[in-house]
């Protein structure tokens, strides 16, 4: 990964100083990541699971954060990567490309999806590190929460301080897990799932979650891939399932 971050960088069409996009404004769910060669760009959610997962277990933010994120990308369709500075063109160049060939399609003929996870693929056993180290560690869970605050142990502005910080813990969690889950596929995800009793933590909705996952990454459906794995489950968690199955299904 290049540790080299250019703040300011000179257009090499219009020789004009501009400054690279990192991350979404303040007010922005999401910033837009251009090709180094042609116009084509595509948006980085700031709450992209993916994203979310390089942050939290590279512990990196900021202008690391961007090069991270711009080297695990897929390549553009055109063949060229993506780059955080648009292949060193200012955003007035790129508009005026953008006009002069309107109407042109780069868009690839088969499911495309913008991260890239052969390279990926490098972050599996840190990803799975960070996995058990989460099952391992002291934060209070829901039903830790709810009873404390029932049995007067906490003050409802507590409760609720304590409620987003846990929400906010769990957020994180899911997305180093779906990350993770599409890297080593879905046999071998749903497995390790039970096997490490991530649904004791996270309930039901982990396994819908990494579906949510697969799907993103691989354009499969996620019924199809619950409803597979939903026969290798036993008691409770089987039912939940299913029942997670019918009303997406419209059985309800």
């Amino acid at each position: 990964m290049d540790e080299n971050v250019s703040k300011q960088v000179t257009c090499t069409l219009c020789k004009a100083t501009y400054e690279p996009v990192f991350e979404p404004e303040e007010n922005e769910g999401a910033y837009r990541v251009h090709c180094s060669s042609c116009v084509k760009g595509i948006q980085i959610a700031r709450n992209d699971f993916v994203r979310v997962a390089i942050k939290e277990v590279l512990k990196i933010e900021g202008e690391a954060l961007a090069l991270a994120v711009q080297t695990y990308l897929s390549d553009c369709p055109c063949g060229q990567p993506f780059s955080y500075d648009a292949g060193k063109r200012c955003p007035e160049c790129l508009k005026k490309i953008k006009r002069e060939i309107r109407g042109e399609d780069n868009r690839p003929g088969e499911y495309y999806y913008i991260w890239n996870l052969k390279k990926l693929k490098d972050m599996e056993g840190r990803l799975f590190e960070h996995i058990l180290n989460r099952l391992d560690s002291e934060d209070m869970s829901m039903q830790q929460l709810i009873d404390s605050f029932e049995s007067g142990q906490i003050d409802p502005g507590t409760y609720m301080e304590e409620l987003e910080n846990l929400q906010i813990r769990e957020a994180k969690d899911v997305a180093v897990i779906k990350t993770w889950a599409i890297l080593v596929g879905p046999e071998m995800a749903f497995r390790a799932a039970e096997e490490h009793a991530l649904m004791e933590k996270y309930g039901t909705r982990i396994l819908v979650s990494m579906a949510a996952g697969m799907e993103a990454a691989f354009g499969t459906n996620i019924l199809t891939t619950l409803t597979r794995e939903e026969k290798n489950l036993d008691g409770p968690l089987r039912k939940e399932i299913q029942t997670f199955i019918k009303k997406i299904a419209g059985g309800f």
